[in-house]
């Protein structure tokens, strides 16, 4: 049994420190040229210092041409998990992310290396994400599935379960989507009123939606899946900050589910900013803790 009744945790005065000078930095590039190719070195050079747990293995495959990143800890019988890393569409390290799913005992993890805006736009992401899913179909077996993504990588597994819905596909056995980006077309009002207090730079996030989206609408479903339907969807779990730019795409997606018939929990962590869970905060411990708890429930050992 998963517990959710204690309420999400606060960050901290540390924590509330730490997002105020990532906010001033992020308010002064606000509206400033955005040099993508320094943001990938800087991004990399970030990620390049997780550290996977000593029983986790870490491999570079190909499934059906496309490449990923597997997290073993030898106990494939109990899973996979497919997952899509942040971003923004632009940039990221599928060797990264943000919950550690994988841990000692735990499934595995496929973390998809999708192609990148702006040199391939919409559809090259999904395609590759739904060449993984339908591939690891056959391998693994949707009951023996679950799917996460965070922030770009969360509005991509959303979109390729409004695609499988829509091919009539096996469905996934939950869904943890974090801090999802929904809506490209930063219609929230938390997109204008948590800018300048969150760590995202709201005219960096706008260029790069432009940038994956190429000439679609930004509120075609295609690429922003807020505005889709949730319907055949599984369980999911959604948490997000309080002061994320993107929280209002959280909120909006969790009220079209419940209104499609959707098990969904969304937690809202007060003063957190976007990307909180990965760093060691008391609310990113809680986030995660309940992140890998829905994963554990959704694939239980095999006696």
């Amino acid at each position: 049994m998963i517990d959710f009744t204690s309420e999400p945790k606060r960050v901290g005065l540390v924590g509330t420190a730490l997002t105020g000078f990532l906010a001033m930095n992020a308010r002064r590039r606000e509206g400033q040229p955005f040099d993508l190719q320094a943001a990938r070195r800087h991004n990399l050079r970030i990620t390049g210092r997780f550290r996977l747990p000593r029983d986790v293995k870490r491999t570079e495959e190909h499934i059906d041409g496309i490449p990923v990143i597997r997290f073993s800890s030898g106990r494939g019988d109990r899973g996979t998990v497919l997952a899509f890393h942040g971003g923004a569409y632009v940039l990221g390290d599928p060797g990264a992310l943000s919950i550690p799913f994988a841990t000692k005992g735990g499934p595995d993890v496929v973390s998809v290396d999708y192609r990148l805006a702006p040199e391939h736009p919409y559809p090259a992401a999904l395609d590759d994400a739904l060449t993984v899913y339908r591939a690891l179909l056959k391998t693994v077996g949707a009951d023996r599935m679950a799917i996460t993504g965070d922030s770009a990588g969360g509005g991509l597994a959303l979109t390729v379960l409004q695609a499988v819905v829509a091919a009539g596909l096996p469905m996934v056995t939950a869904l943890v989507a974090v801090f999802p980006w929904g809506d490209l077309s930063l219609s929230g009002r938390s997109s204008t009123a948590n800018n300048g207090r969150d760590i995202l730079v709201r005219s960096e996030v706008a260029l790069s939606a432009r940038w994956y989206a190429s000439d679609r609408d930004l509120q075609d479903p295609a690429v922003s899946p807020l505005f889709g339907s949730f319907r055949g969807f599984p369980k999911t779990y959604m948490p997000v900050g309080s002061r994320d730019l993107i929280l209002d795409d959280a909120r909006r997606i969790e009220a079209r589910m419940r209104a499609d018939g959707i098990d969904v929990q969304l937690d809202i962590f007060p003063g957190a900013p976007h990307g909180f869970n990965a760093v060691p905060f008391a609310a990113s411990r809680q986030c995660n803790a309940r992140a890998r708890a829905i994963i554990n429930d959704a694939l239980p050992p095999r006696h």
